[in-house]
């Protein structure tokens, strides 16, 4: 039975249930996990220029994070990585400073200077000039927008008017380099792909795993650049993924408290409201506020987050791209970009994917029921014609047939078809999202 409460009605759950879930290991050490206060980005949320001034910390040799010029090495090797043009400032830069040159050489003598303004209407987030090592570079760094064609075709007239007009410049290698969380990965601006290096904030990820070490070693500023690295590259440390692991186990294993969790946790107390141990509404909303940040993060879990460390795992050197939601989860490999086209807004989608959706008690059949007390899971293909290139099209379909060949049977001129559709026991799933990544991945093999 429903317990009422002054902001409505906490669901009934089985207490049979959560006095397992209470004395189960996995959930102490879930708790003691997350009993942490030295991460300063649960407290505040820095605005962009803030964010500014923690990459410019970050850059800086001289600054006490620890690194050195460790990070500023880490995000010149990333965006030699990235550089994809021939000719121009960049293609010179890094066709000098590569790999291993920048390894081995030190850059103490860099300055940093943030909103520098270069014109009138201009001003650069980063203009970093090292006259020892005789370079400049300039990054355009973007946080919560993404990058525009307008903007930085502006930025590099103006950087090439500056070095034309001081005489010390002139021989001084450029690179202008592009920088968001990721917004802009795969716009297809022509100032990206002809003038600039695009970049993530992935490069700091290195950086966070030698902090981890010097954490280890007491070096205690260590703690705010591992904080950082995970808001800002989705970067999560051995005993983060440790976490997620132990709570995604929790949320399969009991599953049907998660709504009551939630509902306590958002409850508050009311002069009505009976707090009596060994009653299930109060044990459970008394649970909910000592352990607010577990509940949260555990009810926060999506049905189907299993599938992504299970899968990534079953799929070694594949590069696995997920979009979830409470009862579904997308599926696509990044290899399979080179078969999308951009529309109209430069945005490039996903051709096809696959697609997995809970099936609900409710939805089953009797049949279905019947068979086994296990998760059950409507699983397809998702194949989204019009989004695939124009080139590739006609090569891609037929592949895609081969591998499908339902999809060759129906309407012909459908623009999303649904195809391999199937029910699929928990037990089985992995296996069968894996099977049906490669056989995808081993159709388009060579088109």
């Amino acid at each position: 039975m429903a317990t009422r409460t002054r902001r409505g009605v906490t669901p009934a759950y089985d207490t049979g249930m959560f006095q397992e879930f209470v004395s189960e290991p996995d959930l102490g050490q879930a708790i003691e996990a997350l009993k942490r206060a030295n991460d300063i980005f649960d407290i505040i949320a820095p605005q962009e220029t803030q964010h500014s001034q923690i990459l410019q910390w970050l850059l800086n040799p001289r600054e006490g994070h620890g690194q050195g010029d460790a990070l500023f090495k880490d995000f010149l090797t990333a965006a030699w990585n990235n550089c994809e043009v021939d000719d121009g400032p960049n293609a010179d830069f890094f066709a000098h400073w590569t790999p291993a040159r920048i390894s081995i050489t030190g850059f103490h003598s860099i300055l940093l200077l943030r909103e520098y303004r270069i014109s009138a209407e201009n001003h650069l987030d980063f203009f970093i000039v090292d006259p020892v090592n005789e370079f400049l570079i300039v990054i355009e760094n973007k946080y919560k927008s993404r990058l525009g064609n307008d903007q930085l075709s502006r930025y590099r007239r103006s950087v090439r008017q500056l070095c034309e007009r001081h005489p010390a410049f002139r021989s001084y290698r450029v690179a202008l380099i592009a920088l968001d969380k990721g917004r802009s990965r795969h716009l297809r601006l022509r100032e990206l792909l002809k003038h600039w290096v695009y970049l993530d904030y992935t490069w700091l990820k290195a950086g966070a795993v030698r902090a981890e070490a010097q954490l280890r070693r007491g070096n205690q500023s260590a703690s705010l650049l591992i904080s950082y690295c995970q808001r800002q590259a989705d970067y999560e440390s051995q005993a983060e993924k440790d976490v997620d692991t132990i709570l995604a186990r929790l949320s399969r294993k009991f599953r049907p408290l998660l709504a009551p969790l939630a509902s306590a946790s958002k409850t508050r107390l009311s002069k009505t409201q009976n707090l009596t141990l060994g009653d299930p509404a109060s044990d459970m909303w008394i649970f909910a506020q000592h352990h607010p940040e577990l509940v949260e993060r555990l009810t926060r879990v999506k049905s189907l987050s299993f599938v992504k460390e299970e899968l990534t795992a079953a799929l070694p050197g594949a590069k696995p791209e997920y979009e979830t939601g409470d009862n579904w989860i997308q599926i696509f490999d990044e290899d399979w970009y080179q078969y999308a086209q951009a529309d109209e807004d430069e945005l490039i989608w996903w051709p096809f994917y696959q697609r997995v959706r809970l099936i609900r008690p409710e939805q089953m059949t009797e049949e279905d029921l019947a068979a086994s007390n296990e998760n059950l899971y409507a699983v397809s293909l998702v194949y989204h014609e019009l989004l695939v290139r124009s080139d590739r099209a006609t090569r891609v379909h037929a592949a895609l047939v081969g591998a499908c060949p339902e999809l060759g049977r129906g309407v012909q001129k459908a623009d999303i078809r649904r195809v391999m559709k199937a029910k699929i026991r928990e037990t089985d799933l992995i296996h069968e999202l894996q099977r049906r990544a490669r056989l995808v991945s081993a159709a388009l093999h060579g088109i």
